[in-house]
Parts: C-alpha cells; sequence; structure tokens
C-alpha cells in the first residue's frame, strides 16, 4: 500500500469519526438551528468521503455523486433555513 493511499485512509477515519460526533449533535441538538448547522457538517462530511474516495478509486462516476449530494445538501440546509425564517421555531 502506498504511503498516499495510507494516508488517505487516515483522513477517511477522521472524518467517519468527526461524522459520528456531527451526527450526534443533529440527533440531541436542543434546537432547531443546532440541527440545522449539524444536518449541512453532515452533508460536508459525506461530500468528502466521496470525494477521498473518488481519488482513491480512480471511479470518475463518483465525482458525479458527490456534486449530486453537495447540491442536495445545500438545498436541504437553504430549506431549513427558510424554515427557521419563517418562524418555524
Amino acid at each position: 500500500m502506498s504511503l498516499f493511499a495510507t494516508l488517505m485512509g487516515g483522513l477517511m477515519a477522521v472524518l467517519v469519526i468527526s461524522l459520528a460526533l456531527t451526527m450526534a449533535r443533529l440527533l440531541i441538538g436542543p434546537s432547531i438551528p443546532d440541527r440545522a448547522m449539524s444536518f449541512d457538517m453532515v452533508m460536508i462530511h459525506v461530500v468528502g468521503l466521496g470525494a477521498i474516495s473518488a481519488v482513491l478509486t480512480n471511479e470518475s462516476i463518483l465525482i458525479d455523486a458527490v456534486i449530486i449530494v453537495a447540491v442536495l445538501g445545500f438545498l436541504g440546509t437553504v430549506a431549513l433555513a427558510r424554515y427557521i425564517e419563517e418562524g418555524g421555531v
């Protein structure tokens, strides 16, 4: 295994640990804005994991999936922000 693959594996492990902590915050967040921020962070972690997987496996289709997940995450965050703005809290 190359040094690059080892470093990317370590980075993925750190991202998975961070994702688990962010998911805990999403589930027990005391308020809607906390959950909205956690949702955004979860989507960022998923995009990061997908991008690293695309680099490691050299699969170009994963790049398309990462782009779609990023756009859907952005739209979800905008929808939650709109809900909060309209007084849905």
